[in-house]
């Protein structure tokens, strides 16, 4: 199976401006995970005009009705991996901290598996998040957690004016391996 990730498309109006890069790198995924955000429903439909699509929301994102749209977290089967979705790794708690630049986090005493449990309710096999804008892959105990950046505005990292990134995620039964995608041009 094979997953696109996406966060922090900070996209107004009808999701319409959403950059061809995004839609090209998705092609031939068989599901979207957005990780909150959006700031408008549009983004939802114009990603499902590639595959199904499943988000979370962010701080001031719309309220939807139905399954697409969770309120902060969630958590989705990918054959026998779950994945935890939440927009900010911060909160709702238990509390894991991120570096000023968004490039690693600071979980606290004890173990990382346990302390995501905590968060989902439930054991997850990855964690997918944003709000950073800034893209980070790192794994804790046993755990990959997983920030696709911003396509539309990223991070510092980024230069100015630039296109961000998405992520990747291959499934297979029980083994899940990602790779960024650096989207090229300008927003």
């Amino acid at each position: 199976m094979k997953i696109g990730l996406i966060s922090d498309t900070h996209s107004a109006g009808s999701g319409k401006d959403l950059p061809s890069q995004v839609l090209q790198a998705f092609e031939g995924v068989d599901l979207i995970l957005h990780c909150g955000d959006l700031e408008c429903l549009g983004v939802l439909d114009v990603l499902e005009s590639v595959a199904p699509v499943l988000a979370v929301r962010g701080y001031e994102d719309p309220i939807e009705p139905g399954d697409r749209l969770a309120r902060t977290t969630r958590v989705v089967q990918a054959e026998d991996i779950a994945i935890g979705m939440i927009h900010d790794i911060q909160w709702p708690g238990p509390h894991v901290g991120t570096g000023a630049n968004g490039d690693y986090l600071r979980f606290p005493p004890g173990s990382g598996r346990d302390l995501l449990t905590r968060k989902f309710q439930q054991p997850v096999d990855v964690v997918i998040f944003g709000d950073t804008h800034e893209e980070l892959i790192c794994l804790r105990d046993g755990v990959l957690l997983v920030n696709p950046g911003s396509p539309t505005y990223p991070g510092r990292r980024h230069p100015p004016g630039s296109l961000g990134t998405v992520g990747l995620l291959e499934v297979q039964g029980a083994t899940a391996s990602v790779s960024l995608v650096k989207l090229t041009g300008e927003r």
